[in-house]
């Protein structure tokens, strides 16, 4: 195409020569006729050459402005993240998912490093920053890459992505390109650690009914000559009844034990669950002690009721309770509120006591492990269990010295036999 350009612009400096010698009569008129026919010829020839040139490049135009049209719908519809950035990190492209990931709607990004971008949309700074790290390390490798990111969004959600990095070179070796994608995987990684958290709760279920076999037995020979021991005037009552005491407890723990190992029968209905709660507050009342105190937060409610086992779910907010007593032991309140959202009720259990670590939250559900001292870290496992099966959600916050708060979502059974009474609000004080 250059060829015939110059070859056109040439043939039009020479037409212009030759009007000029026509003019001076330098050339026989002759000569001058055959001369500018051929070029005429000539430029005729090159005309057409230029305009099939010229079809040929705006059909080529056409067609890439087709395919980008397709590559960036292609783009676009992906539910990914793609982003397209150049030799020195700089975006080029990214498709609306991305923008809208790093909440990028509003901000010019084309042209900007990952490091400019954090300073405009901060609260991704550290992951933008991490971009830059990740990249690098691409670069050096200089070759396609695979790795796991993880980030909050500003709802709190953690996102996991499976990230591929493919870097391009120039003929000489430098940075021309680098292609991102990254598929989100949260939901994977989240179905992976149910897996794993089922098959631990499975693992510890047999190894509990074993364990819950092998004491049932032995109990009840102990249990005996301890009523036999009552008996006799020259034993200590008070010895007794601490023996007594203690084989009550060991009693409770196979039962938590078997309650692990495999489903109970349970004794489902319909039931007000202000009652089941005035009674785990009034039996925990006693054994709170002077320092601290219960507070019960009143809601005016419609009749809320649960449906399912009164009695396993008293155990569950009995040891929730028990649980913040526990991490109190100077004193302190423990806090019940409950609120009716999305067709669910909301329990909330709070305190102000110790708290957990960050790195231990993770775990604090995990069978046998426990932050007590004498505790056998089943507590949480089973009432989660109970829950579970009760078709609710179970989730714990804490922070360090500062407190604990579980939070118990119940679904609510309408008893529409009854009309609205004023008197079975859910939580009243006490």
């Amino acid at each position: 195409m250059r060829v015939v350009i110059m070859l056109f612009f040439f043939l039009c400096l020479l037409e212009l020569t030759l009007i000029g010698v026509g003019i001076t009569g330098v050339i026989t008129e002759w000569w001058l006729v055959w001369l500018e026919t051929g070029v005429i010829l000539i430029l005729l020839i090159a005309g057409i050459m230029m305009l099939k040139k010229y079809r040929a490049v705006r059909r080529l135009l056409k067609e890439m402005e087709e395919e980008e049209f397709k590559m960036t719908a292609l783009i676009q519809s992906m539910p990914d993240f793609v982003c397209f950035k150049d030799g020195e990190g700089r975006w080029i492209r990214t498709n609306d998912f991305g923008r809208s990931l790093y909440e990028l709607e509003n901000i010019s990004y084309i042209g900007k490093s990952d490091s400019e971008l954090g300073e405009m949309s901060t609260f991704f700074k550290e992951a933008l920053d991490y971009c830059v790290v990740s990249d690098e390390k691409t670069w050096k490798k200089a070759e396609t890459t695979r790795s796991e990111e993880a980030f909050h969004l500003r709802s709190g959600e953690l996102k996991t992505f499976d990230v591929i990095k493919v870097p391009i070179f120039h003929e000489d070796g430098s940075r021309k390109a680098l292609i991102t994608i990254g598929r989100d995987i949260s939901q994977q990684k989240a179905a992976e650690e149910r897996l794993v958290k089922q098959e631990k709760l499975s693992v510890a279920g047999e190894l509990a009914a074993g364990i819950a076999h092998e004491i049932r037995n032995p109990l009840t020979s102990l249990k005996g000559f301890v009523q036999l021991m009552r008996e006799d005037s020259y034993i200590s009552a008070e010895k007794v009844e601490i023996m007594s005491s203690e084989i009550d407890r060991i009693h409770l723990i196979v039962e938590e034990f078997l309650i692990l190992s495999k489903p109970h029968k349970r004794v489902e209905e319909c039931f007000y669950f202000q009652e089941a709660m005035d009674y785990v507050v009034n039996v925990m009342k006693l054994q709170a002690g002077n320092g601290i105190n219960i507070e019960v937060i009143a809601l005016a409610a419609h009749n809320y009721c649960v449906f399912g086992d009164r009695n396993q779910l008293i155990q569950v907010f009995i040891n929730l309770v028990k649980n913040s007593i526990e991490a109190m032991p100077n004193g302190g309140k423990i806090s019940i509120s409950t609120q009716y959202k999305d067709e669910m009720l909301e329990i909330k259990v709070s305190d102000n006591g110790v708290g957990i670590p960050l790195e231990r939250l993770p775990q604090i559900s995990e069978p046998f492990f426990t932050l007590k001292e004498k505790g056998m870290g089943l507590g949480l496992t089973i009432s989660q269990k109970i829950i579970s099966e009760h078709h609710g959600h179970f989730d714990i916050q804490s922070e360090q010295d500062k407190g604990t708060t579980v939070i118990v979502k119940l679904p609510v059974h309408k008893d529409e036999s009854e009309g609205f009474d004023e008197k079975k609000q859910a939580f009243p004080i006490l």
